[in-house]
């Protein structure tokens, strides 16, 4: 009979190394806090191609999957099929990616900056019909007029005082040097970044061939992993959850792409009918402000407005109230029917989420929001509905589920799970 050997001194020392290990990483984080984010930015800016695409590879996986699956069914069994298969989904999800960047820079980039270039063309007679309209509709109404006229005139004097500013005096001429040596530095950092962008999308292009190609063995090899470090049952529980981040992660992203593509569409075919200047260019901000929840419409709405209203007021307030119906065709109709299945969240905890955390990291934040926090919301749930069951608290569940759907309601995919943890396939299903 072998020794035990529980020696409290052991356990005591190494307890106190830890806590002085994790004390020191974290006076280290908070006094070196400026050094640890330069180089957490470096280490992101070398690794945002495969960010790219690995979000490209994500996003082409089920067409890919698809495309094999149809190639199965008509290609002769040979020795070889399976690895024809194989190249012909990634060979055609790339060249689906390609067509569809391909028509996008030419039909959308060439009609959107046409529509920029025309609107800073047509600005000052735009203020001039404005002027106009200001003295038609508000000639009855003169002490109103005089305010928005003058709150007009106080503007274009301090645009023509910034104007004479750039006028060749010799005490000003070093501080124009100045301005357009400034101003040829930002337009070149601009250029920088939009050549870093384009390399950067390139790069992440090729890297999502190669994940596409290897997604299969890179999918078994985290699978392997997974189960070699943690006990079987909670492997099966990560597992479980990795699945459903994945539905919620690709039904909430594939579906608001497919959706805001669809509703720019429609935005641009009912503006080209209503005879809407820049059609293309509003089309195309109504249907990327689309894709970020809740707040999408309203920001993709305010802009598109203002230049509708610089060309024609009239049509502005058609253009409004073509937008609201928009978007209760896409919030009621259209939205659920590309999202799939419902995220399980309040419109209070949407709201949370793309507040949370779009301050936490942008605009990529407010992207991914929901669906991470539908992920977090889940686990919490899980973990709630295990201890409550530990507990001998069954009647809280039942109680809360009686409130959340009615009794003969199927349990939805975000259930707690049993005391034994379902096995992966079962899970998938």
């Amino acid at each position: 009979m072998k020794k035990q050997h529980n020696n409290p001194y052991l356990y005591a020392g190494l307890t106190a190394l830890s806590v002085i290990a994790v004390a020191m990483l974290l006076v280290f984080i908070i006094f070196r806090y400026k050094d640890l984010s330069k180089v957490v930015d470096v280490i992101i800016t070398i690794l945002q191609p495969f960010f790219i695409g690995s979000v490209i590879a994500y996003l082409l996986t089920p067409l890919c999957n698809r495309v094999e699956k149809f190639f199965g069914k008509i290609l002769p069994e040979k020795k070889h099929k399976k690895k024809l298969m194989h190249f012909l989904g990634v060979f055609v999800s790339a060249a689906f990616a390609i067509l569809i960047a391909a028509v996008l820079i030419l039909l959308i980039v060439p009609a959107t900056f046409n529509s920029i270039y025309q609107l800073i063309q047509s600005i000052p007679g735009y203020i001039m019909n404005f002027l106009d309209w200001i003295n038609a509709k508000l000639k009855d109404y003169p002490q109103i007029r005089k305010y928005v006229l003058d709150f007009v005139d106080s503007v274009i004097e301090g645009i023509n005082s910034r104007l004479q500013q750039f006028e060749l005096t010799q005490g000003d001429a070093n501080d124009i040097i100045q301005y357009a040596q400034t101003a040829l530095s930002n337009l070149g950092s601009g250029i920088t970044v939009v050549v870093k962008i384009i390399i950067n999308t390139v790069i992440g292009f090729i890297i999502s061939i190669y994940l596409l190609n290897s997604r299969k063995l890179f999918a078994q090899q985290s699978k392997m992993t997974l189960y070699a470090v943690f006990k079987p049952s909670t492997a099966d529980r990560i597992f479980d959850e990795v699945k459903f981040a994945d539905k919620m992660f690709s039904g909430f992203f594939r579906g608001k792409v497919l959706d805001s593509a669809i509703v720019g569409v429609i935005c641009f075919i009912v503006l080209k009918i209503m005879n809407i200047q820049d059609s293309m260019l509003v089309s195309v901000i109504v249907g990327v402000t689309n894709i970020i929840p809740f707040f999408g419409p309203f920001i993709g709405a305010i802009p598109s407005a203002l230049l509708i209203f610089v060309t024609d007021p009239k049509k502005c307030l058609y253009f409004i109230i073509f937008i609201f119906i928009l978007q209760q065709f896409d919030g009621n109709i259209l939205g659920p029917k590309c999202m799939g299945s419902n995220i399980n969240l309040s419109a209070f905890w949407v709201l949370f989420a793309i507040l949370f955390f779009g301050g936490l990291f942008g605009f990529v934040g407010m992207l991914i929001g929901v669906p991470m926090f539908a992920v977090i919301y889940d686990i919490l749930k899980k973990v709630i509905y295990y201890k409550l069951k530990k507990n001998g608290k069954n009647d809280l569940i039942d109680e809360y589920d009686g409130q959340k759907q009615p009794p003969d309601t199927p349990q939805p995919v975000s259930a707690a799970p049993s005391e034994q943890p379902a096995a992966p396939e079962t899970a998938a299903e």
